[in-house]
């Protein structure tokens, strides 16, 4: 049996390494991923205010795949779930089971200004662009804004602007500094729909 994995995030490497100690060898496993590493999210925070260095939250796909399990770098083109087979830069892959793990995917265009104007931290790349963009920061206004709802790691901009603070604090340039968290309801973190109560 082959199992075909795409999707090389939290839930394609933890389904990949479940299979691989239930089953051995006795079931192929294909782990597609358009990136060569994992990166933990609050590892792009790391990064961004000089705490870490890139080289040192990467983990590499070929360091984490198990036994049994075959890590694909290539980038998705097209999915067929009926026949279990998706075409990719690297060609065609088919399975017996296929399992689709991709994420969502980032669009900073979509917002009119903000890839000419601003910086998004929520990809890998942006994360680690912001750090030089930081470092040459000398005091001013900084927005952190959530563009819309719902979005992924809802703590995230909350947790940045704390970030912020400290990181501003340590250069000495918080008190030349405005940071304003711009969110689109009343919490910073808003509870589940299922869980709300009136406070």
């Amino acid at each position: 049996m082959r199992v075909l994995v795409l999707g090389a995030g939290f839930g394609g490497l933890e389904l990949t390494t479940r299979l691989s100690e239930e089953f051995g060898g006795d079931v192929e496993i294909v782990l597609i991923d358009k990136g060569d590493a994992f990166v933990f999210g609050f590892s792009k925070l790391d990064v961004m205010f000089g705490r870490a260095v890139p080289s040192g939250v990467r983990h590499p796909y070929r360091d984490l795949v198990k036994p049994g399990v075959t890590f694909v770098q290539t980038t998705v083109q097209s999915i067929d779930p009926v026949a279990r087979r998706v075409e990719t830069d690297a060609g065609q892959f088919e399975g017996d089971v296929m399992v689709v793990a991709l994420g969502a995917d980032l669009d900073p265009s979509a917002t009119p200004g903000l890839l000419e104007g601003g910086h998004e931290f929520y990809t890998v790349d942006g994360a680690f662009a912001a750090r030089d963009v930081l470092a040459d920061f000398a005091g001013g206004r900084v927005i952190i804004g959530v563009l819309s709802t719902p979005f992924k790691c809802p703590p995230a901009p909350s947790e940045t602007a704390l970030l912020l603070h400290d990181y501003l604090e340590e250069r000495g340039l918080r008190d030349r500094s405005e940071i304003a968290l711009v969110v689109d309801f009343s919490r910073p973190i808003p509870p589940s729909p299922t869980h709300r109560r009136r406070w």
